[in-house]
């Protein structure tokens, strides 16, 4: 055992040069995506008009920046390495009014600690261009090189002499939206400077500057081949001055992924600022959805306080308060002033005022339910019934169908019975309530089905079969679909396409970030195949970052776009077929999302809320 406390003379003295940059790395270049972010902001910083971003392996393999700016002169280059040396400050003044990207001087010594890093650039005063090589940083070679105008920086084998900290990167394709994230946020923050982003050999965009709006380039990274509805955000206040594009209520996304928010054109993560454009949509905004879209606040920098994370991601306001609270008004007026749009109450908070809850949902949120147990209090039914109409007959004609109410069969074989301690053939169909509820009566006990989610269930159960089997069924489109995402759904997609192939869709790559679906699962056949295509990413997405496993996340998507819906009147067949499915399933108490199927009240229990007990 060492005794750290006697005798020994100890030795203060400085760290290395080399072993101070790998300190610093371990700080500023976290992930590749944190690579991509500093080069990129060196070039705006250096007035670029145009850059190139090619990433390969997710950024482990490479990582390569061209731009057309001021470059760097040949007796710099050296310079341009070492800690703290930077050309955006020079004094404490200059970081009190900081305009730059950059300042700390950390970015590229960092870099070059932990990879093998190439950098070539040339001033437009200088008729050749300087290459320097470093590996691990040790300077390897400074020579004269031919050049155009600007800066070229490749970094290869990023962590290659840190294998802790390569070890714990994650998978690929997480590094893969990390990084197409911070291309698409740092492609937003300057319209004017055109930018084109490849990765791991696919172009996912390329755009000009030709059209330098933001809206246009709002559209081209978050919603392209898509018309949803884009409304302005415009304010000025002697705080600050917000200018801003987000997509109307009708397009959301149950993250927040699409949501971009900036800080003196600085793309920043901030959920205060992001609770205030959430509030400014109040009840529009359904809870845990977020709009798509970038929101710019222009603040006097001597209220920011960048210098508050090694990586420049987050920020300290002087005025938080203030500022989210202007942000939010901005937000709600802009919703108010828009064409089509109601205007978004108070409700800040998102809570749903009662009468807009389906009943299964009050049940629900009142706690009432246990997925563990085969029925509910019997008062949570008795309260769901008050105040509404009575019960519709059984008897329609068969014209009044919909397609969704037909896709349930009636086996021909009615005697059968289904696992369970309920008799089928005792069961009697009496009607429906809302065109939603089906009511049947089994001896003494009355059974209230939710039509959706017991169908859900259903064809939950029966799709995670055939995608495990291999037996799913595919209906092929009569004309292929050209789907274009936005690089981030491409992503997703890629990553999905086995079991989205499994499942029935047949799609393929068809160029830059666009898909060509040529069939679609046969339970979706009847929809727009483009809708669910996209319908079902979005749900991968959402349900994959709530911890559901890949395979589950595409069943439970795909049932829940396939199932019977509030509205579709089903005949006495069908709801007694619906209920023998879903009595056959392993968990018929609830749907994939945990919302009840059936509830059921004894003839004891009426007794009691009667008094005749």
């Amino acid at each position: 055992m060492n005794d750290q406390s006697g005798a020994g003379k100890r030795i203060i003295r400085p760290l290395p040069e080399r072993l101070i940059n790998k300190i610093a790395a371990g700080e500023v270049i976290e992930r590749p995506a944190a690579v991509l972010k500093e080069l990129v902001e060196n070039s705006f910083d250096a007035g670029a008009t145009r850059i190139e971003v090619i990433v390969e392996k997710s950024g482990t393999k490479l990582i390569s920046v061209v731009d057309d700016g001021c470059g760097i002169d040949s007796s710099q280059v050296e310079v341009a390495f070492s800690r703290h040396a930077t050309s955006k400050i020079a004094d404490f003044d200059d970081l009190e009014s900081l305009r730059s990207y950059g300042f700390r001087g950390e970015a590229l010594p960092s870099i070059g600690s932990v990879s093998r890093t190439r950098m070539i650039t040339r001033t437009p005063e200088s008729e050749v261009g300087t290459e320097i090589i470093i590996e691990g940083g040790v300077v390897q070679n400074v020579k004269p090189a031919a050049a155009p105008v600007g800066t070229k920086v490749e970094v290869a084998d990023l962590f290659y002499n840190t294998p802790a900290r390569r070890k714990f990167l994650k998978g690929e394709t997480t590094e893969a939206r990390h990084l197409t994230r911070y291309a698409i946020g740092l492609a937003l923050s300057r319209p004017k400077v055109g930018f084109s982003y490849s990765l791991n050999g696919r172009r996912m965009f390329s755009l000009d500057n030709s059209q330098p709006d933001l809206k246009s380039r709002v559209r081209s990274l978050l919603l392209p081949g898509n018309d949803a509805r884009l409304f302005e955000v415009v304010s000025d206040s002697d705080i600050m001055s917000i200018r801003g594009f987000l997509t109307s209520p009708d397009k959301l996304r149950q993250n927040q992924y699409g949501l971009f928010v900036f800080i003196n054109d600085r793309y920043i993560k901030s959920q205060t600022m992001v609770h205030a454009i959430t509030a400014g949509y109040g009840e529009l905004l359904p809870r845990g959805n977020y709009p798509l879209g970038v929101v710019f606040l222009d603040i006097d920098p001597v209220k920011v306080d960048v210098n508050v994370h090694p990586t420049k991601a987050e920020v300290r306001l002087s005025q938080e308060r203030q500022v989210h609270d202007i942000l939010y008004h901005a937000v709600k007026r802009a919703l108010r002033e828009t064409p089509g749009v109601s205007s978004p109450s108070l409700d800040v908070k998102g809570v749903v005022s009662p009468e807009r809850l389906t009943a299964s949902e009050a049940i629900r949120r009142a706690g009432a339910f246990d997925p563990e147990k085969p029925s509910v209090s019997s008062q949570a039914v008795i309260k769901e019934l008050y105040g509404h109409s009575d019960i519709a007959p059984p008897a329609e004609a068969e014209g009044d169908r919909s397609d969704a109410a037909a896709s349930i069969s009636v086996p021909a074989d009615e005697s059968e019975k289904a696992a369970g301690e309920i008799d089928l053939d005792r069961v009697i169909f009496l009607g429906r309530l809302a065109d939603l509820y089906l009511i049947f009566k089994c001896d003494n006990m009355l059974m209230i089905v939710d039509q959706h989610t017991a169908h859900e269930r259903v064809l939950y159960e029966d799709t995670l079969k055939s995608i495990e089997t291999g037996a799913a069924t595919s209906q092929n489109l009569l004309f292929p679909a050209n789907i274009e995402l936005a690089p981030d759904r491409f992503l997703l997609y890629e990553d999905s396409s086995e079991v989205l192939k499994a499942a029935g869709f047949v799609a393929e790559p068809f160029g830059a970030a666009t898909v060509l679906l040529s069939a679609v699962p046969s339970a979706v056949s009847k929809k727009s195949p483009e809708k669910v295509f996209l319908e079902v990413l979005e749900d991968i997405d959402s349900l994959r970052k709530a911890g559901r496993d890949l395979m589950k996340a595409v069943a439970q998507s795909i049932a829940c776009r396939s199932a019977i819906m509030a509205g579709d009147r089903l005949t006495e067949q069908e709801a007694l077929a619906l209920l023998r499915q879903l009595l056959a399933t392993e968990n018929r108490n609830c749907c994939p999302h945990g919302r009840p199927t059936i509830l059921s009240i004894s003839k004891n229990e009426l007794d009691g809320k009667f008094g005749r007990k």
